[in-house]
């Protein structure tokens, strides 16, 4: 839950600007305070930053301590590093800064520069008492209303309202802290929400400093040496241009509307010169949302006096290693792409940053009751971010923190009332598009409980997870318009939570103008009723639910424009793309181009995704679709290919724009782009092609070795499954293979379950030209098709992969499962079921060759109109029940000579073969179809 760690501003530097740092970290920039809340390579807008400290050393003339930009800190990257559990920087001043931290608190060391001399213990006061100048001395200030600014988006800005601050008296002993704060703004927009805080400072033994109270003004004999307290008119917009004054109050209070902001000041002078002494201090912070007496009892159990900072650091190190990082181990074959260092190092930091976020703020919920026992996570940022690669990836490797991440998901429907599709600050907020909490339920309910074939699960994940209770969420978000809330960013509302844009789309079955991101929510609403609709037929709810969640999982057609097109100069003309609507039903191309996404912002027809990118990820759940209205398979892969040529892109408006192409790879709608030719019989080598050359070209293990935000981990999980060799499809136990970037992983599937496993991913005869699938295997049977079902990953084994140098097409067999391709001959075989058992088994006495030749042509015809996807318009995929019941019968009807009783005696074995084929037809075709 504390994630302490530098902010920084780039206010100072020259030709410095105000620049958003949305998570407190940049690469460049001085540092304004040390703080123990932080979200993980986010966008959106600056959200935490707080709870903070800043060393300061030396005179504080020239600081105003209401003023970060008077003495915010430039440092070296030279001196800067980061590994697990260990962050330390140098500021230019010469402060070294040492962070780790446990799950509930911050451990900080501050080492200042070495004195060479004693401090003059006489102090020379400036004007108006403010500030001593000991040259040598050490400070701490704790600042109640630092934040990270939001400078480019002034709507999100967090403010300080309100809040306490404690310093107990403690005359024999080194000062501490305590009390409360209260913000409101930041990327949720959250009513408020308030954090506790327990801070204490202890000195090492080889240090020289202690307590001074030579910058206190007036009685300080009531608080702890060396601390003072300090309040001014505070304007979140504007620092005071008076300093404020440091006096011995040790208990300060700031109400609601007084306007007024909170601090205090520790500060230590060195009294000697000793061979081998430092000027070091060292401060725990411990963090709750309950109260600072928690807080403080966070430091006593985590943090206590005889363990040290660098015996936090090997736990913190143990603790990632045994729960995160050894969850995929790299085989030493001797291979060179196993020994490949950068491609090591951007894995295991990819693992490193999937485990930042969402928080576990199990028994830290203020919001409603929440014990040890009941899990509750927050920082969801966003779950429009995270739902495609970074939770899938959970349930694969990280499976009991997934179980419980989604009983945190329910808790917080069962009392807010709304799954959030995204939260942070303990507050539901924001929905940029679908809800998309219940793709997320629902692909791990496909996974673990019952696939939507019917086939059961292993049960992988925690009983307890309550999937009534989910169903239940879901629904609500399906059929249920939340009430609108004021967004200054978004006409319509309706962003905190819930689809805001139902009263469309349940009347006209598409979204109109009339609400903001029409396009976007018309075609990630009937994503979400897919995932919905997946649930129904699995926890055996009504047939009309059923029937109805199947519907609207295509209503995103509704929202594709046939007629809308664009040419690429030299590549050719494209048609069909989504598009915005009037409430008539025309279409409305005001400002529309397939290239572009407009503003592309909260206002706009589309959220952060050209429109072009979004006709390939408008239905995950139905590409046999998406490829027969892009025009067919040939069409659909040279759009495939249109798609990766440099100098058609056009920016999305966020922070995530990566290269001059169409396809994006710094943004969540393209994350699939690359693994779409899967669904092309012998495309797969294209696949291939795509993955290499996006993690070649905009991933490495530099400081900026992402192409944009990590988004919460979104982008390193992307990178992890794209090394891996696979990549899973939302909402569906589907994954698509790529091909692995090392010769030989180990990955621990469902660690800490009663069915853990582990799946050996091998590559033989690969090299940096040799890394073409020639053939794949899974535990020795060879595979003609370029997919993988959840059931088979979950059983482990070896998933190997035989490379050669040039593209290879053993991927002719069957395409991967589509909605369009499976359940309309799903149906006829409902029905053909029914009509069989009545027609063959209750009238087998008399009539009986004239019910069994009405009931088999009845098969053959409804085999004739099927879309199995597979191109030769039969609807099976190779010869089923219908067909043999059929042959039987065409074999029965040219017997010419065979006498009555024969005839009649075939006609009954025929009957009594096809239904008992048709009894179990459903699971038969299902299989063939989907194989999950």
């Amino acid at each position: 839950m504390a994630k302490p760690g530098i902010d920084t501003s780039y206010i100072g530097l020259p030709n410095g600007s105000a620049v958003d740092a949305n998570a407190g970290y940049t690469p460049l920039g001085n540092v304004t305070a040390v703080s123990m809340t932080h979200v993980s390579g986010s966008g959106g807008a600056p959200t935490y930053g707080l709870i903070s400290q800043m060393p300061l050393f030396g005179s504080l003339a020239s600081v105003n301590l209401a003023d970060n930009m008077t003495y915010a800190q430039n440092r070296s990257l030279d001196l800067e590093s980061a590994t697990v559990g260990l962050f330390t920087t140098t500021l230019q001043n010469g402060i070294k800064i040492e962070i780790t931290s446990s799950n509930h608190t911050g451990y900080m060391r501050y080492t200042f520069p070495q004195s060479e001399t004693p401090s003059n213990v006489s102090s020379t006061l400036t004007m108006a008492g403010a500030h001593a100048t000991h040259e040598q001395d050490a400070h701490v200030l704790v600042d109640l209303t630092h934040v990270l600014p939001a400078y480019s988006s002034m709507a999100y800005s967090q403010r300080f309202s309100r809040g306490e601050l404690h310093i107990p008296s403690s005359p024999n002993a080194l000062p501490s802290y305590h009390g409360s704060a209260t913000y409101t703004g930041g990327w949720p927009q959250p009513d408020s929400h308030t954090i506790h805080f327990c801070g204490n400072f202890s000195v090492p033994a080889n240090s020289v400093l202690t307590p001074t109270s030579d910058y206190i003004q007036g009685e300080h004999s009531g608080i702890a040496p060396g601390a003072g307290t300090f309040s001014w008119q505070y304007n979140p917009f504007s620092p005071p241009t008076t300093r404020p004054i440091l006096r011995g109050y040790p208990n300060v209070r700031s109400y609601s509307g007084s306007g007024m902001g909170l601090g205090a000041l520790f500060s230590w002078s060195p009294t000697e010169a000793r061979v081998n002494a430092t000027l070091t201090l060292e401060s725990k912070v411990g963090i709750s949302y309950i109260s600072a007496a928690q807080a403080c009892s966070h430091i006593e159990n985590e943090l206590p006096d005889a363990r040290s900072l660098e015996d936090v650091i090997d736990q913190a190190r143990q603790e990632w290693e045994r729960e995160v990082l050894s969850k995929i181990q790299i085989g030493d074959d001797g291979d060179a792409t196993s020994n490949n260092v950068t491609l090591k190092r951007m894995l295991y930091s990819a693992l490193y940053q999937t485990g930042l976020m969402p928080t576990d703020k199990t028994g830290e919920n203020p919001v409603w009751d929440s014990d040890d026992t009941k899990p509750y996570y927050d920082d969801h940022y966003t779950l429009w971010d995270t739902y495609r690669t970074l939770l899938p990836l959970y349930h694969l490797i990280f499976t009991k923190p997934y179980s419980r991440i989604l009983s945190g998901l329910i808790s917080i429907f069962t009392e807010e009332g709304y799954l959030p599709a995204g939260r942070a600050a303990n507050w539901n907020g924001r929905v940029q598009g679908g809800t998309h909490a219940d793709t997320v339920l629902a692909d791990g309910f496909v996974k673990s409980v019952r696939a939507l074939s019917g086939e059961a699960g292993r049960g992988e994940l925690d009983s307890a997870i309550d999937w009534q209770e989910a169903y239940r969420a879901v629904m609500k978000d399906a059929n249920v318009m939340p009430e609108r809330n004021v967004d200054p960013v978004a006409f319509d509302g309706a962003t905190k939570e819930g689809r805001g844009a139902l009263d469309d789309y349940l009347s006209l079955r598409f979204i109109t103008r009339n609400h903001t991101r029409s396009i976007s929510r018309g075609v990630e609403y009937p994503q979400n009723d897919f995932a919905i609709y997946s649930m129904a037929r699995g926890l055996n709810k009504s047939q009309d639910e059923v029937d109805q969640m199947r519907a609207r999982a295509s209503w995103w057609q509704n929202q594709w424009n046939p007629a809308a097109n664009t040419t690429l100069d030299r590549i050719g003309t494209f048609t069909g793309f989504p598009g915005a609507r009037n409430a008539d039903g025309t279409w409305n191309v005001t400002a529309y181009d397939p290239l572009s996404c407009g503003t592309c912002g909260w206002d706009a027809d589309i959220y952060e995704a050209k429109v072009w990118e979004t006709a390939f990820s408008v239905a995950p759940h139905d590409m046999a679709q998406v490829i027969n209205l892009m025009g067919g398979d040939e069409t659909f892969v040279r759009r495939l290919d249109a798609s990766f040529v440099p100098g058609f892109g056009t920016s999305v408006g966020a922070n995530n724009d990566a290269g001059s192409a169409l396809f994006n790879p710094g943004n969540e709608p393209s994350f699939a782009t690359p693994f779409l030719y899967n669904y092309v019989p012998g495309m797969h080598w294209k696949t291939v092609n795509q993955t290499r050359a996006t993690v070649d070209a905009f991933y490495s293990d530099a400081r900026n070795g992402y192409p944009g935000n990590i988004d919460g981990g979104a982008l390193p999980s992307w990178l992890i499954f794209n090394l891996v060799g696979m990549y899973p499809m939302p909402g569906q136990p589907l994954y698509l293979l790529s091909a692995p970037q090392f010769s030989s992983l180990n990955i621990s599937l469902f660690s800490g379950t009663s069915v853990e496993t582990s799946l050996t991913v091998l590559a033989r005869n690969m090299s940096s030209t040799s890394y073409y699938p020639q053939k794949v295997t899974l535990n020795g049977e060879e595979l003609d098709r370029a997919w993988l079902k959840h059931g088979e990953i979950a059983r482990g084994g070896e998933l190997v992969f035989y490379m050669g140098e040039q593209p290879a097409r053993w991927d002719v067999g069957e395409r991967p499962w589509s909605l369009s391709a499976w359940l309309p001959n799903l149906t006829t075989i409902k029905q053909i079921t029914n009509e069989l058992i009545n027609e063959f088994v209750d009238k087998l006495a008399g009539g009986l060759l004239e019910a069994l030749t009405k009931s088999a042509d009845l098969v053959e015809g409804e085999r004739g109109g099927g879309g199995d996807g597979d191109g030769d318009g039969d609807g099976w995929r190779g010869g089923e029940p219908g067909e043999e019941a059929g042959g039987e019968l065409r074999e029965l009807k040219g017997e010419e000579t065979a006498s009555k009783a024969e005839r009649e005696r075939a006609a009954e074995q025929a009957a009594e073969r096809a239904a008992d084929m048709a009894a179990v037809c459903t699971y038969c075709a299902a299989e063939r179809f989907y194989r999950y």
